[in-house]
């Protein structure tokens, strides 16, 4: 199957909540920031993202609010991280992990806040220290490691 799909659903991990999202992602990458990475209890966090009217989240979910920029969601049940609204830009984040089965492929294009990682990744995706500049951010990159290792 591929994302040529128009619909794409996926649940949290008890499956009370429910995420639908509307054809191919805006972008797709995997997050090193501390932030994803304390949410996720995880060394990196794989994510894709739409325009905030193309994702409709159903469900009993709690938000946990950061900072303006950033309105995590997740599932009142199990505690399952299910997507991040970002209001600022009128987008949603929905983590890899919330769509696997729905069968959209995730193509990552990128590692971002490279800078913040525990881990290196020897997998030729470009690695930039915060963000690209189109996101707002320098588009400074970090080399490329020569094999994947922990760093932690």
């Amino acid at each position: 199957m591929t994302d040529e799909k128009s619909e794409f659903r996926g649940t949290c991990y008890c499956g009370a909540v429910e995420v639908t999202v509307q054809g191919p992602p805006a972008a797709s990458a995997f997050c090193h920031c501390t932030s994803c990475r304390k949410w996720h209890a995880a060394p990196v966090n794989a994510w894709s993202i739409w325009p905030a009217d193309m994702v409709t989240i159903t469900g009993d979910v709690v938000t946990a609010e950061e900072h303006d920029a950033s309105r995590r969601v997740a599932c009142a049940r199990c505690g399952g991280a299910v997507a991040n609204r970002k209001p600022l830009i009128d987008m949603v984040v929905v983590y890899a992990m919330t769509l696997a089965g729905s069968g959209l492929p995730f193509k990552p294009a990128s590692h971002i806040f490279y800078a913040e990682r525990v881990m290196d990744f020897a997998d030729g995706l470009p690695k930039y220290a915060d963000t690209p500049e189109a996101f707002g951010g320098s588009g400074n990159r970090i080399e490329e490691p020569k094999r994947t290792r922990w760093r932690g």
